[in-house]
């Protein structure tokens, strides 16, 4: 309680008690909702989706016998090897999905975990920007919502152009 130099002042040692259960309580919360959004995984199972040709052992990878061969033949595919380096991880997996597609598929479900949960995250935090207390009345968020998620930015110069105006009687 040293840093609270005011709450010393009251001399109540039961206060002091309170404010540290109620700061061991908020920490202890905050460790299993930090647990909850990063579990320890087991990463190195994934490390074919990153770098699938410098990867050799496959046995840690979980891989069905059809698609331990596919991942054979894409990591000697020298000509993928140059591909991969030239386009993200994203990319090189839907590119080589007609070719590889136990492999594809299997590498994009696990790519796509990641943007849905930061799309939920967005989603949840413009949500929360909209119903701040200056605009708590609002009834139809769908409107606002759409607008708040979309990455369409309005052209402003079009919109002008075909706004009519308005002559006076």
């Amino acid at each position: 309680m040293d840093m609270f130099p005011l709450l010393q002042n009251e001399g109540d040692e039961d206060k002091e008690q309170e404010i540290t259960h109620i700061v061991t309580e908020h920490l202890s919360l905050l460790e299993e909702t930090i647990a909850r959004y990063f579990p320890s995984l087991n990463v190195e199972k994934y490390d074919w989706i990153r770098s699938p040709f410098s990867t050799g052992n496959t046995a840690n990878f979980q891989f069905s016998l059809n698609q331990e061969e596919e991942f054979i033949s894409l990591s000697s595919d020298r000509t993928l090897k140059i591909k991969f380096s030239e386009v993200n991880v994203q990319e090189f997996w839907i590119l080589v999905q007609e070719e590889y597609p136990l492999l594809a598929k299997k590498a994009i479900s696990i790519l796509i975990q990641f943007s849905t949960s930061y799309l939920c995250e967005f989603g949840f935090s413009s949500l929360t920007n909209i119903k701040n207390k200056k605009r708590e009345r609002l009834l139809n968020l769908e409107q606002e919502m759409r607008v708040a998620l979309s990455h369409i930015r309005p052209d402003i110069e079009q919109i002008c152009k075909r706004h009519q105006a308005q002559v006076s009687h």
